[in-house]
């Protein structure tokens, strides 16, 4: 089973990531490589470097910032091939980052493929792609969102869409944090926001306007959020 471990920062406890951290997490990035359970992974940008795309009533509306105003937000992510939820849960428990914010564990769907991440190709930037719901919206109105399919085989055919996929409800998450070297682990996400995370794709376009341009074309963003984030610089 596949599972993506989104990783939601603390600002409060940012200066806890300190020489020991970062060395756990160089042997935990080593060992799920060596062991074949880490499939892809990267971390984003700032909440400051976020753009929210949505459509309107034909109206194309952009704003800075991420999509849902929270004290812990979405720093990076994993992407796992795990036995069960359980494997999952406890490698997102060894991982520094539930030492100073917290970790969601979200399955993928099993029919989600999983392509390990090329390297970016030169002049292009890298995006996260994060699909939401929005709370202003009747949930019975998703019902009618056009489907997704088209969407993905023509970003797939203009090689913009590097890898993406739907997300298991957010009441089957679990979320770890780890304080005091004791793992607290939680039913649900990891903000309680009335906007949730429903999918994810990575994007590689020429600049943020290009990705603007792919987020608006996503069905979701006429009843749902799209929130666009470079990733760091790939080293």
């Amino acid at each position: 089973m596949r599972y993506m471990l989104i990783h939601a920062a603390d600002p409060d406890l940012a200066a806890n990531w300190d020489d020991e951290a970062q060395a756990a997490f160089a042997s935990w990035i080593e060992e799920t490589i060596r062991t074949r359970v880490n499939l892809q992974g990267a971390r984003l940008r700032p909440t400051a470097d976020a753009t929210t795309v949505k459509i309107r009533g034909g109206e194309l509306i952009i704003t800075d910032g991420p999509y849902a105003e929270t004290k812990e937000q979405v720093a990076g992510y994993d992407l796992l091939e795990c036995a069960s939820l359980d494997e999952a849960v406890r490698l997102a428990g060894e991982h520094p980052s539930s030492w100073t914010g917290a970790i969601e564990v979200r399955a993928l769907p099993e029919r989600a493929p999983a392509v390990p991440l090329p390297k970016p190709a030169e002049g292009k930037i890298r995006y996260m792609m994060l699909v939401c719901t929005d709370p202003a919206v009747d949930p019975r109105e998703f019902d009618r969102v056009e489907p997704v399919d088209p969407w993905v085989d023509e970003m797939d055919g203009r090689d913009v869409r590097l890898y993406g996929s739907e997300l298991e409800p957010p009441d089957c998450a679990r979320t770890v944090r780890v304080r005091d070297k004791h793992a607290i682990v939680t039913d649900g996400p990891f903000a309680e926001t009335k906007e949730q995370i429903a999918g994810f794709d990575v994007l590689e376009c020429a600049d943020l306007d290009e990705a603007i341009e792919v987020a608006r074309r996503h069905p979701m963003a006429r009843l749902g959020l799209l929130e666009v984030r470079p990733f760091w610089p790939f080293e």
